[in-house]
């Protein structure tokens, strides 16, 4: 299947928002603190959905690529096995990321805190059971999901901080509402492995008119009406609730720019509409690097710390984003794959599969 530029631009795209949003938050004096709220409130939960959204659509794809080209059980099986295992590695780099943070901050209690690649981790091993269900049985799990995280966490936030059964049950699962707990993304991961499922299955199509109708009838046509609408809801229910994080409106509103954004982008890409090379490698190379700019961009943090204005924050932006763009292009060419800790997990996930199984296989004759 070949690679789809489409979600290479929204994960790009979704790391240059997140550190866009950081910026924002670290570097702007507590005086003009209005504009990073501003800008919070209006970009909502676009980021971290997307991330959580384009994680579902790109482990769908994998693993039905995978399991399309194994042609034996016990290929079949190994596919399973890589799944998981990245999904470790990954959980295992997200903890790693948690304690440094808790070690810079002082706070032990940061070493179990939501932040993106622990839900994404989280998300990979629950959605692993639900990929033999159908798409409408996980488009309902995931509203359903959805809907039960305001029950629960309107039942645990009273106990807070408190060391008993609901106490410990907020930390597990909310530790912190404010950053991207698990009952509330997990359906944005659940949503991507639909769509990715129905690009698949689209691209199994050799035929490109064929291709393009069935892209028409069930990704475009849907994604154009569904996303407006869920926009609508979200800005209407409850307004101007969603503006405020980690809210039901701003979940619809933000699922909705990203359903209406990605079918934008697939026409362009499928129907060749303009030529986007060069604009998508920018959004390419931040997507390659995805993984790495998250667990590396925190080094920035210091530069100018509660220090710009409304005006200088701009200039700050737009400076250190052309020198993390040349920086990456640089990376790219000298180092390409070795620094991309997305890449290099997919990597080692793979060794370490042939190195267990070949230690099985030496193993039998002495059984």
């Amino acid at each position: 299947m070949k690679r789809i530029k489409s979600i290479d631009t929204i994960r790009g795209f979704c790391i240059v928002l997140m550190v866009f949003a950081h910026m924002l938050s670290w570097w702007v004096r507590p005086e003009d603190y209005w504009l990073t709220s501003f800008f919070h409130s209006i970009l909502g939960d676009i980021a971290a959905g997307g991330f959580l959204f384009v994680s579902g659509l790109s482990a769908i794809i994998f693993y039905r690529s995978r399991l399309s080209k194994a042609e034996s059980f016990y290929k079949k099986k190994l596919v399973k096995k890589e799944y998981l295992l990245r999904a470790l590695l990954i959980l295992f780099a997200a903890l790693i990321y948690n304690s440094a943070t808790a070690i810079g901050t002082l706070d032990p209690s940061n070493i179990w805190k939501w932040f993106v690649p622990l839900t994404i981790a989280f998300s990979l091993f629950l959605a692993y059971p639900l990929f033999n269900t159908s798409k409408l049985f996980r488009l309902i799990f995931a509203m359903i999901v959805w809907i039960a995280h305001y029950f629960i966490l309107s039942f645990l936030l009273p106990y807070q901080g408190q060391f008993n059964i609901f106490g410990i049950s907020y930390f597990i699962l909310y530790n912190e509402v404010g950053l991207h707990p698990i009952l509330n993304y997990f359906s944005f991961f659940i949503i991507g492995t639909v769509i990715g499922d129905i690009i698949f299955e689209i691209f199994l199509k050799n035929d490109k008119k064929e291709r393009r109708i069935i892209f028409k009838n069930k990704i475009w046509l849907p994604s154009l009406i569904i996303g407006p609408i869920l926009i609508i809801i979200g800005v209407l229910f409850y307004f101007p609730d969603f503006l405020a994080h980690g809210s039901l409106s701003s979940m619809f509103y933000s699922l909705g720019i990203l359903l209406v954004s990605f079918s934008i982008l697939l026409i362009i890409e499928e129907f060749e509409v303009i030529k986007v090379k060069k604009r998508y490698r920018f959004f390419y190379f931040y997507s390659y690097y995805s993984l790495t700019i998250y667990f590396s961009h925190n080094i920035i943090y210091f530069i100018f710390l509660d220090c710009l204005n409304a005006f200088t924050i701009w200039i700050a932006v737009i400076g250190t984003f052309i020198l993390l763009t040349l920086l990456i292009r640089f990376v790219y060419k000298k180092y390409n794959i070795k620094a991309s800790l997305k890449a290099q997990i997919g990597r080692i996930s793979v060794i370490l599969i042939k190195k267990s199984e070949a230690k099985k296989f030496v193993a039998r004759p002495s059984q």
